[in-house]
């Protein structure tokens, strides 16, 4: 998603200093390998039968020395998917949309998903926040937002 995004969302380099592309591409980069890394170790471990080493599975109270701690293994992969795929959607829906409609469907699926259950809470919420952060970005800093504009 973040490779996708980052070269569609970045403006064209204006020919000196660092790229507004850089710390970005960075950062996902770490990611991506840090990914990659967990998903070895794991797979690894289940295709040759081989139990991950216990400071890699257990919290540190559960340690006998307190160390090595990560949270490998302690994945839940439904919980994983269900703020990643709306994130997923957020990122293609607004150039389709526009970012007023996305991120309004964007904030209330991720609402229901984390178990929000009033409805009239999570509607002014979603349309408090969207306004707000539409305003800060499009006035307070003049970027326009991704995606079809609401007036030019």
């Amino acid at each position: 998603m973040f490779t996708w995004a980052i070269p569609i969302y970045t403006p064209p380099y204006p020919g000196y200093g660092a790229s507004s592309a850089l710390v970005p591409n960075v950062a996902v980069g770490v990611m991506l390998f840090m990914a990659i890394l967990s998903l070895i170790t794991i797979a690894t471990s289940i295709y040759t039968n081989k139990p991950l080493p216990k400071e890699e599975r257990e919290f540190p109270d559960d340690l006998e020395d307190g160390g090595g701690f990560t949270q490998v293994g302690r994945v839940n992969l439904y919980h994983l998917a269900s703020i990643m795929i709306p994130c997923m959607l957020l990122v293609v829906a607004i150039e389709h949309i526009g970012y007023m409609l996305a991120s309004f469907a964007f904030l209330m699926i991720l609402q229901y998903v984390i178990g929000s259950r009033n409805w009239i809470q999570s509607i002014v919420l979603s349309i408090l926040l969207t306004v707000v952060l539409y305003i800060v970005m499009r006035y307070g800093f003049g970027v326009p937002v991704p995606g079809p504009q609401i007036s030019e």
